[in-house]
């Protein structure tokens, strides 16, 4: 092995790190990768937790196509990488985040311009949207990449964003500088958000067995499952119970996500993320038992008209993710109601990537 090589290795483990905790993905959403030689480079996996990520797992990836060998699978936006690579031989990092304010800025599918950042220039270009590890994706970012050669920070349409370094901390400089172009863009369209009624506290809960136990208000209670006789949280928790095989439920009363909620509409997601986690749209319904438990089959979350939403998941991670990315896929819907011409996901598209990151995920989990 040699020193770029180890080199490469101890970075990656250590962006990886830094992308959780600097909020940039979510999950194993995103992924990073480090130049080793002038004809390889290495890259996450795909679908390994960031947390537990060891050296032996990340994957030797050719350039010149993207080719790999082994037992483990690299990152689908392989070939992403390798594009950029080859397109910019000063690269010697790269990572795709799915950070907050670039995500949101990327689905008005248009370039920033009209700014000046001493690390990003005058323009951050947008790749039009493609399915996820698709081709389609890879040559939209390829063709933007060519064009604008000295750019370092790109956004995907509806999915994300690309950063380029000539080392970690030059790729870490561009993601941090390009959530600050975005964020001020992203409130500059919007305004000043519009406050609304804070509601009830519909608390958390955790399943157990055939009952559930709901912490809200400082205070903890064990309740039955399919008890016909609940207070109205508990029922609404409940409810959720039965419409899957969810092992927690929290209420999420974010501005966002409350501002969506009170325009009483179904959200069809803008962002790729929130399809996959939450469903390929996401209902909202009246704070009722029975409409809530209808809303939530086949999905991790319902918004409740003027109260937020629940979401729920297998997991405790599971639900922190759904409650995360709503937010965000809620902050992305209201931006795209400000820019014309722009639309949600296509239906096909968002059920096809629900289908497979719910057949994904339970492979990994040995679910299926």
């Amino acid at each position: 092995m040699t020193a770029l090589e180890a080199r490469a290795r101890e970075d990656i483990l250590g962006a990886a790190a830094r992308l959780a905790a600097e909020g940039l993905i979510e999950r194993t959403w995103g992924n990073i990768s480090a130049r080793v030689s002038d004809t390889q480079f290495l890259i996450t996996p795909s679908g390994l937790a960031y947390e537990t990520l060891r050296e032996d797992q990340l994957v030797t990836v050719n350039i010149a196509d993207a080719s790999w060998q082994g037992n483990v699978k690299p990152s689908s936006e392989k070939g992403i990488h390798a594009d950029a690579y080859r397109l910019r031989p000063e690269a010697g990092f790269v990572i795709h985040t799915h950070q907050y304010w670039a995500s949101i800025a990327g689905v008005a599918g248009t370039a920033l311009t009209g700014f000046s950042h001493p690390l990003l220039g005058k323009r951050v270009p947008c790749a039009a949207y493609g399915l996820p590890g698709t081709q389609t994706l890879r040559r939209a970012v390829e063709a933007e990449e060519a064009a604008w050669p000295d750019c370092r920070a790109f956004l995907l349409r509806s999915h994300g964003a690309l950063c380029l370094g000539r080392d970690m901390e030059d790729a870490f400089a561009a993601a941090r500088a390009l959530e600050e172009v975005c964020e001020a863009r992203v409130r500059d369209q919007m305004g000043d958000p519009k406050p609304f009624p804070v509601p009830p506290d519909l608390g958390f809960s955790r399943r157990q067995g055939d009952a559930f136990r709901l912490v809200r208000r400082g205070r903890s209670r064990l309740y039955p499952i399919d008890s016909g006789s609940l207070p109205r949280a508990a029922a609404l928790h409940a409810a959720v119970y039965r419409a899957g095989g969810f092992q927690y439920v929290a209420h999420e009363a974010s501005p966002e996500t409350l501002a969506v909620s009170a325009r009483g509409r179904r959200l069809r997601p803008c962002l790729d993320d929130l399809a996959q986690i939450a469903g390929a749209d996401v209902l909202c319904v009246p704070a009722e038992p029975g409409r809530v438990q209808r809303a939530l089959r086949g999905r991790n979350a319902a918004l409740l008209r003027g109260m937020g939403a629940l979401c729920a998941g297998g997991s405790l991670s599971d639900l922190e993710a759904v409650r995360s990315l709503l937010r965000k896929g809620c902050a992305a819907w209201l931006y795209a109601g400000e820019c014309p011409g722009c639309r949600p996901l296509g239906a096909a598209d968002a059920r096809l990537q629900r289908l497979v990151y719910q057949v994904s995920y339970q492979r990994k989990r040995g679910l299926c």
